[in-house]
C-alpha cells in the first residue's frame, strides 16, 4: 500500500554546479556613469561585490 502511495511522485535530477547555474543567469552590472554618480555607496559595494563574484566564479573581465 505504501509503495503505490510514492508511486506517483517523482523527483528532480540534482542541479549541476550551482556556480555554472548561477553564471548561467547572470551577466555583469555595467551601469553608465550617470547611473553611477546617482548610485549610494552601498549600492556601489553590492554591485562590486557582485560583479567580483563573476569575475572569480565565470571569468568576467572588466571593461576597458
Amino acid at each position: 500500500m505504501l509503495c503505490l502511495a510514492f508511486a506517483g511522485c517523482t523527483t528532480t535530477a540534482p542541479i549541476g554546479n550551482p556556480r555554472e547555474v548561477w553564471c548561467d543567469h547572470n551577466q555583469p552590472r555595467r551601469p553608465s556613469l550617470a547611473v553611477v554618480g546617482a548610485m549610494t555607496r552601498a549600492e556601489l559595494d553590492e554591485m562590486n561585490a557582485f560583479n567580483g563574484q563573476g569575475a572569480k566564479w565565470c571569468g568576467w573581465k572588466a571593461n576597458a
